[in-house]
């Protein structure tokens, strides 16, 4: 096999794990800025990430902006994140306790033989199956854009509650990101 290419951003699963971190670092913008802000999924997709919040108030361009400066702030810390484990029941606990009941929903429906895994970078912790990088420095602090916050059914389901999705595209460079922009 090749490895020559593995970790640069030409390989799609590479360009996934980059993408899938901006989320994570996205998130933890958002807890810093807004504790109280609830957490959903923070996929990434074809085209950058998104990640769905139940928050108290609409974002605006103005909240997108200062998420995207605390996203930055995140980058130049270099964040070690962190794979572990925790039993169902441990899981559940330690999302209750953080008031994150759309994580506690998601243990919840998981496989009884599944394992239940987080990362954690400095003071966020997410249940998320991963890969990520090793570090939030591998992310570029000039080479990411939220490009927009629109309104998204839990779920996908217009029973559930509307939840608030932040779509981002970041690359290696600020060049490649201005090209795509």
């Amino acid at each position: 096999m090749e490895t020559e290419n593995v970790f640069t951003f030409e390989n799609p699963e590479y360009r996934k794990t980059y993408w899938h971190t901006c989320s994570h670092i996205m998130a933890q913008a958002v807890k810093r800025l807004w504790p109280e802000v609830q957490l959903a999924i923070g996929p990434a997709i074809d085209e950058g990430w998104y990640y769905d919040f139940d928050a108290p108030f609409s974002f605006t361009p103005e909240h997108l902006a200062q998420i995207e400066g605390e996203m930055k702030k995140i980058c130049k810390e270099r964040i070690r994140i962190e794979r572990s484990e925790k039993p169902r029941a441990e899981a559940i606990a330690y999302m209750e306790g953080k008031n994150e009941p759309y994580k506690v929903e998601l243990i919840n429906d998981l496989p009884e033989d599944a394992v239940i895994s987080f990362y954690t970078q400095g003071e966020f912790t997410d249940l998320c199956a991963g890969p990520h990088l090793d570090h939030t420095g591998r992310v570029k602090h000039n080479g990411f854009k939220l490009t927009k916050s629109c309104g998204a059914y839990w779920r996908g389901d217009s029973k559930r509650k509307m939840l608030q999705r932040i779509y981002g595209i970041a690359f290696p460079s600020k060049a490649e990101l201005d090209e795509y922009l």
